[in-house]
This record gives structure tokens, sequence and C-alpha cells, in this order.
């Protein structure tokens, strides 16, 4: 408008001191409509196949102090009803209060249940409605909307982030010469210090995402010092074992497209023998050197050296550094309870039970160790003279 007057076009400025005008009238409309409006939850839902989105504003004293976007999944074959209240269960379960009103998409009919939960979280009455007409429909819709875009959106993600993952599946099949498309990839580490609690991680991908559920470790027993190839061998043989054992966890019985052990040649004749003794049909194995990221393959003297920016080898990166983040967690636990158990030897009064409830109470050594004779003796089945003699004992024999 400024612009406008100072360059003499006087039309054009009173167009746009106008709309001015207007943008400002309705600012100040809706903010006294907003006062209105009170403290209220204000919740859109749109639903879309079996993916579902959920908006929530929630507005204190007529101000809309945030607004909050969730995904659902897994809800195809259920109404609108039933899917608000389940994540009205969910969400207020975990909120510390719920606002004296909430507002809710048009068709959802039945309130009653909603209302009494929300009442009770609250510890006094919750109008759950939705509204006909004002600044309360028009929050309500504006939700809906801003749900239906969320839902919009994320599904243009997921279908981008598939084609991704195809890509990377069918690039890995080519660079391979793989048979099929490597759809299950499970992949192998070991990790160990100094040859102490050996253990192995087996991660678990499934059209190019990560299947927690199948994720397995393996304490190896077999071995006496730090021998990783050794380790490799057993824990590849175990899984496979499992398999023609006709194991019914899922996580065994299904055959992988792939393997890749984290290593080099050693780890992949390993696992190749290991394989090969249990004759079993023949599977896909390669190894995945960390240093510079190099690909053996069996019966190819070279590495295969991927791009950097391939989707193929940041495929087999992401799997190998699930492995990576498993096995040392699980060689971290099986080392923590080694050295309870070590320390609990020396302990006066100390029989398994009373291990078994210290373990619980504690859960881990250093709390254990850094715990207050007040804390010992809040131990359930601890009797409080022997809370006293641990308490003594470990701080005469120090936390180490």
């Amino acid at each position: 408008m400024r612009e406008a007057a100072t360059d003499e076009r006087f039309e054009e400025a009173a167009r746009y001191r106008n709309r001015l005008f207007s943008i400002r009238h309705l600012a100040d409309r809706q903010a006294a409509d907003r006062r209105d409006v009170g403290s209220v939850d204000v919740i859109g839902l749109a639903v879309g196949g079996d993916q579902a989105a959920v908006q929530i504003f929630p507005l204190r004293g007529g101000k809309m102090i945030d607004r909050y976007g969730f995904h659902l999944e897994n809800v195809e074959g259920e109404d609108e009803q039933s899917i608000l209240e389940a994540f009205v269960l969910e969400y207020y379960g975990a909120a510390p209060s719920a606002p004296p009103e909430v507002l809710v998409p048009a068709g959802i009919e039945d309130t009653e249940a909603i209302s009494e939960f929300l009442g009770e979280r609250r510890g006094s009455r919750v109008v759950v409605r939705t509204p006909l007409r004002g600044e309360k429909r028009r929050l309500v819709e504006l939700a809906a909307e801003n749900a239906r875009v969320a839902l919009e959106q994320d599904a243009a993600i997921r279908v981008a982030a598939r084609s991704k993952r195809i890509a990377a599946l069918e690039e890995l099949r080519e660079v391979l010469n793989l048979e099929s498309l490597p759809v299950r990839i499970e992949c192998f580490d070991v990790s160990n210090i100094q040859g102490e609690s050996i253990v192995a991680s087996m991660t678990v991908f499934v059209d190019g995402r990560p299947k927690n559920a199948h994720y397995r470790t393996f304490a190896i027993r077999g071995l006496a010092g730090q021998d990783d190839v050794g380790a490799m061998r057993e824990a590849v043989s175990r899984r496979f074992a499992r398999a023609r054992e006709g194991e019914p966890d899922e996580s065994f019985s299904r055959m992988p497209n792939l393997v890749v052990v984290d290593g080099g040649k050693g780890q992949l004749a390993a696992a190749l023998a290991a394989i090969d003794e249990l004759e079993l049909p023949r599977v896909a194995v390669i190894a995945l050197a960390k240093r510079e990221e190099e690909v053996f393959v069996p019966g190819i003297g070279a590495p295969i050296v991927l791009d950097r920016s391939s989707p193929a080898l940041q495929l087999l990166q992401r799997i190998r550094d699930e492995a990576h983040r498993v096995a040392p967690r699980f060689h971290r636990r099986k080392r923590g309870a080694r050295s309870m158990e070590t320390i609990f030897e020396t302990l006066p009064g100390v029989g398994p039970v009373r291990r078994r409830a210290i373990i619980r109470h504690f859960g881990s050594v250093e709390r254990f160790l850094a715990a207050s004779q007040e804390e010992l003796e809040g131990v359930p089945g601890l009797p409080q003279k022997t809370a006293r003699a641990l308490y003594a004992q470990l701080h005469k024999a120090g936390p180490s």
C-alpha cells in the first residue's frame, strides 16, 4: 500500500488498503470469537484405507497453544467412531489432564463413553460434542482439513519411500547377480571385548525395512578367547540349524534371500561353511567390510565397490549398522550380568532368592554399587541387618 502510494498509483494503493482493513477486521473478529471458545481440545480425523491421521488443536483461554499431528496404521475395517475412541484412550491416557470440553468431528454420534473416560481423567465433567455453528464448528472443520492434508502427505511419503526401497533391492539383485529380489535380508555381527562374553546378533530387513520382531541374539558358547571368524560360523550355523529342525519361530523358519555378514573374506568363508554343512538349499551370502565398505562375494577374488550414494550400498549399511547396534547392547547386558554374579559371590547372606530380588530392584551393577544404605534397606525381601552388612562389605571392598 505504501509503495503504491509513493509511486502515485493511488487506485492500487486504495485496493491494498481495503484488503488490509478486511484482513484486520477478520483477525479481530476471529480473536473475539476464539476468546468465547474458552479452553477446549479440537480433534480432526481423516481415514483412508488402513491409515488414518489425527490433528489436535489445544486452545486455552481461546488461544491455540500448539498443534499436534498423529499417524495411525492398521485401521482398515474400523469405523471412525472406533478409531477415535481408541485414539482418545491412548492419547488422554498418557496426558496429565483433560480440558473441560473436547470437540470431535461430524459423524461421531456416541460420545458418552469418551466423555465418561475423560471425566475420570479430569476429575470433573468433560463435554464431548460436535459443534453445529460458529467458531467452534470452523475449528473442527479446520482440524479435519489439516488431518486430510496430513493423510495425503503421509501417503505420498510412503509411496516415495517404497519406490526408493524397491530401487535399492533391484540394484542389489543386479549388482550381486541374485536369482531373486532380496525381499528378506539377514545380517550377522559379532561383539566381544578381548574374548569375554562373545555374542552375535541377527538383524532382519523385509522389503527394505527393519523387521524388529525377527531380530535375534546368540551367546557364543563353543569358543575360548577372541575368534570373530569362529563366532560368526557358530552364529550362522545355529540360525540355519533352527530352520532345518522345523523351528516354529518365524524369525528362523523364514529363509532369507540374502545373508550379509559383517567382516571380510574370513567371515564370508565361515558363514558359507556353516550353511554348507547343514545341506540346506542354496542361500546367497556376502560380506560387507566396514573400512572401505567393500562387498565380498563368493567366487570373486576382488571385492565389489559400490558408489557411496548407491541405494543398494545404503541399504546394506543400514542393516549392518542395525547389527552393530544390537550385538554390543546384548554384549553389555551379558557382561553386566556376569559382573553382578561375580560381586554376589563375595557378599555375605545373599543366596539365589535375595540375589534375584536385588537384581530386580536395581536393574544394573552400577545402580547396585552406587546405592545408599537406605536404598539397600528398601529392597523387598532383604532384611535390614543383611542390607547393612552388604553396604559395609561393598564400601570396605570399594566399587571396583
